[in-house]
């Protein structure tokens, strides 16, 4: 784990604002086939610079409570640190889709409102981490890449 390119990832991160909208990018760490580097490794690097919070999607999962509990860390004014395991269903689909574009949530029928919006924190940001193999194979989403700004390859 380089840690001097994961201090110049957060600060990209913290930093750069797309123009003209002013919104501010999703993070991908991508771990390449030959790294023997983990997540929970990368993870705690990653404390070491800034407040996050790991979230697993994975097999076990429901998009709907992997969205809650991005809410929920993003009430707190963390960062989120989301580790992708299955491939993304449409719900997290979109919700992804709407932070990389807009840095809000939309959410329909959520917690007693017909229409819910939350601006993503000013502080926080996206982190996910797949690996490498993962994303060109399981991903069927064809833009994937293309939700995110900054992306730190894992060799």
């Amino acid at each position: 784990m380089d840690q001097e390119k994961l201090n110049t990832f957060i600060r990209l991160l913290q930093k750069v604002k797309k123009q003209p909208s002013q919104t501010f990018d999703l993070g991908l760490i991508v771990k390449e086939p030959k790294s023997t580097t983990s997540s929970n490794k990368v993870l705690k690097a990653t404390k070491k610079i800034i407040d996050i919070e790991k979230i697993v999607y994975d097999k076990s999962s429901i998009d709907g409570d992997i969205i809650e509990n991005l809410v929920n860390v993003f009430t707190k004014d963390k960062w989120v640190f989301l580790e992708i395991k299955k491939d993304i269903s449409s719900p997290l689909l979109n919700q992804l889709k709407h932070l990389a574009n807009f840095n809000s949530f939309q959410l329909l029928d959520y917690k007693g409102e017909n229409v819910f919006e939350m601006k993503m924190p000013e502080n926080s940001r996206l982190i996910i981490f797949a690996e490498r193999d993962f994303i060109e194979n399981k991903i069927s989403y064809p833009h994937f890449y293309r939700l995110f700004g900054p992306i730190l390859s894992l060799e």
